[in-house]
C-alpha cells in the first residue's frame, strides 16, 4: 500500500483494485484524525503545545498560574512554567551613638568616624542620613552629609545635607538623597559633619543605603 511523504498515512495505490472504498476512508480518516491530536494536545484555554523527542507528536503544557514566567527547564530539555522570587533591594545601615562636636567649615569627621556602610551598588542609590544635632550661635548651621569613596567618588554637600540651624536645643534632622551617575561595584557611603560657625554637636548618627540599580 502506498504511504503520503509526510506523516506515512497509508492510501490504496494506483493500480490497487479498491474492493472497499468505506474501508480505506475510514482508515485514512482514523490515521488523519490520529496525527492531528498529536500535534494539537491542547485540551485547556491557554495551554502551549511544543516538539517531543517522538517525530510528529507534541507535548502539551498546560497553561500556568498568575505572574509565572515560561523558561528552559534545569536539563535544557522542555520549557516549564515557574514562579519567580521577588528579590528585595540590597541595602546597609549603621549608626554612632557617641555625642561629639566639631568646628570645621569642611566636611570632615568626627572624634569617631562615620557611620559609614559599604555596599555593591548600580548606578542609583538612595542614602539616608539623620542625626541628633545642635549649633549655638546665630544664624549658624550644622550639617551631616555623606562622602562616596571606593568605585565612586563623591564629596559631600551642604545641600545634600541634615542640617540644625542655630539652637543649643538638640534637634532631630533626617535627609534623603538620590545619587545618580554613580560607578557600579564596591562603594562605601559615610558620613562627614561640617559647621558654618560655632561648633556643631551630633548624636545617634545613622546612615542608611540601597542600591536603586542602574
Amino acid at each position: 500500500m502506498a504511504t503520503t511523504t509526510n506523516y506515512g498515512w497509508t492510501t490504496p495505490d494506483d493500480t490497487a483494485l479498491v474492493k472497499d472504498g468505506a474501508a480505506a476512508i475510514r482508515t485514512l480518516g482514523s490515521s488523519v484524525d490520529t496525527t492531528t491530536k498529536n500535534l494539537n494536545p491542547e485540551t485547556t484555554l491557554g495551554d502551549l503545545a511544543y516538539r517531543s523527542s517522538s517525530a510528529n507528536v507534541k507535548t502539551r503544557l498546560p497553561l500556568g498560574t498568575a505572574n509565572q514566567q515560561l523558561r528552559v527547564n534545569s536539563g535544557a530539555t522542555a520549557p516549564e512554567w515557574f514562579t519567580p522570587t521577588a528579590a528585595a533591594p540590597a541595602s546597609a545601615s549603621a549608626q554612632v551613638n557617641a555625642q561629639e562636636s566639631t568646628t570645621s567649615t569642611s566636611f570632615t569627621d568626627l572624634t569617631t568616624a562615620g557611620p559609614a556602610v559599604t555596599l555593591t551598588t548600580g548606578t542609583k542609590a538612595l542614602v539616608i542620613v539623620d542625626c541628633q544635632s545642635n549649633n549655638g550661635a546665630g544664624g549658624t548651621y550644622s550639617v551631616m552629609g555623606c562622602e562616596i569613596t571606593g568605585a565612586s567618588s563623591v564629596s559631600p554637600a551642604v545641600n545634600d545635607s541634615s542640617g540644625t540651624y542655630a539652637g543649643a536645643l538638640f534637634a532631630t534632622r533626617t535627609k534623603a538623597i538620590r545619587y545618580s551617575g554613580l560607578t557600579a561595584g564596591s562603594n562605601t557611603f559615610t558620613a562627614k559633619y561640617a559647621v558654618e560657625g560655632n561648633t556643631g554637636t551630633y548624636l545617634r548618627r545613622n546612615i542608611f543605603v540601597m542600591d536603586l540599580g542602574s
